[in-house]
């Protein structure tokens, strides 16, 4: 079902969304945000709903309205990524290779979407907790990563807790194979706001 969900870069845009709102959003804001009218919103959500990607919550009413429905995105399972962080970091150390070729590696591995590497990658992002948002300046793409899961981790251990992300990000490229990563812009780890930049 999650597969299914994450299919359609439309839907992958509205999970992000979802990620990165400080509350509930109605069928009509996303309408708004996306360009796309909410009829299409609300197919598109009993898709991410189905694959507990997303969740409706009552709002309040307004004035003498109807009672509306705000989503939420569904929370990211933090043991999920943990193990898999705990897995590529495993592997670096079985092979003798660096947390940045572990991470390309895994990368690798990762099916891409319909929407090429940028939506992978974005996709990726979202299921290890990092609420990313992406911006296009023509041939360049911004992935910006508003949270990281594993901040008290790369505060002792950035060179290789990011550069594990870093890799992860190039491995995503390289199987898709119409982008190319430039690099990642580093923030401090609990502040959140490292950028991953591509170019095709």
């Amino acid at each position: 079902r999650r597969a299914r969900a994450l299919s359609a870069p439309t839907r992958v845009e509205l999970l992000a969304h979802l990620q990165g709102a400080d509350g509930p959003l109605t069928a009509g804001e996303l309408a708004e945000m996306m360009g796309i009218h909410h009829t299409a919103v609300r197919q598109h959500l009993v898709l991410l709903m189905a694959a507990d990607l997303a969740h409706p919550t009552p709002m309040p009413v307004i004035g003498r309205g109807r009672p509306r429905t705000g989503y939420l995105a569904g929370a990211v399972d933090q043991d999920v990524a943990y193990r898999e962080l705990a897995g590529m970091l495993a592997e670096a150390v079985r092979s003798g290779t660096s947390a940045r070729e572990a991470g390309r590696a895994a990368g690798h591995g990762v099916a891409p979407l319909a929407g090429g590497a940028v939506a992978t990658l974005r996709h990726e992002a979202q299921r290890l907790g990092f609420r990313p948002e992406c911006h296009d300046h023509g041939h360049t793409h911004e992935v910006v990563l508003h949270t990281c899961p594993f901040a008290d981790l790369a505060i002792v251990q950035p060179e290789t807790i990011c550069e594990l992300h870093l890799g992860l990000a190039e491995g995503i490229a390289e199987r898709s194979g119409n982008v190319t990563v430039d690099g990642m812009l580093y923030c401090e780890p609990r502040a959140g706001g490292c950028k991953i930049v591509l170019h095709d």
